[in-house]
């Protein structure tokens, strides 16, 4: 199975270029600290949505399993781990405010997903007006 997990954010006030910097400086690392099962897709800047409230930053990571969700929910209860001190460093330029954007879904590669298609009901005759019949 193949997932893709968005989680979208709104920057700090004034942190967005730090943010871009220590993207560029840790990106690399942050990837290769990833649990089995998982990785980081990137950390992108919304150039156009149509989503108001997404935030203006987007952390893609692939998951190839439900289970993955797990491995990395223990690995952000193990302080000392480099995923865990990455992510905290990360999330010092989240705005945590109420009123602040934010976004999280989770993606299932269609060809995995189980899909119900359901027949519409059969839609009513279309004569023709006025043809005398």
């Amino acid at each position: 199975m193949r997932f893709i997990q968005e989680s979208g954010f709104t920057t700090r006030p004034g942190k967005y270029v730090e943010l871009q910097e220590w993207v560029k400086a840790n990106q690399a690392r942050f990837a290769a600290s990833y649990p089995e099962g998982v990785s980081l897709i990137g950390i992108f800047t919304v150039t156009f949505t149509s989503e108001k409230q997404a935030g203006e930053v987007q952390i893609l990571e692939q998951l190839d399993s439900y289970g993955a969700l797990d491995r990395m929910a223990a690995l952000h209860k193990d302080a000392g781990s480099e995923f865990t001190r990455l992510y905290h460093e990360f999330f010092s330029f989240v705005d945590i405010s109420p009123t602040a954007g934010w976004s999280q879904s989770l993606l299932k590669d269609i060809v995995d997903a189980t899909i119900y298609d359901f027949a519409a009901e059969d839609e009513p005759s279309k004569e023709a007006v006025g043809t005398g019949s």
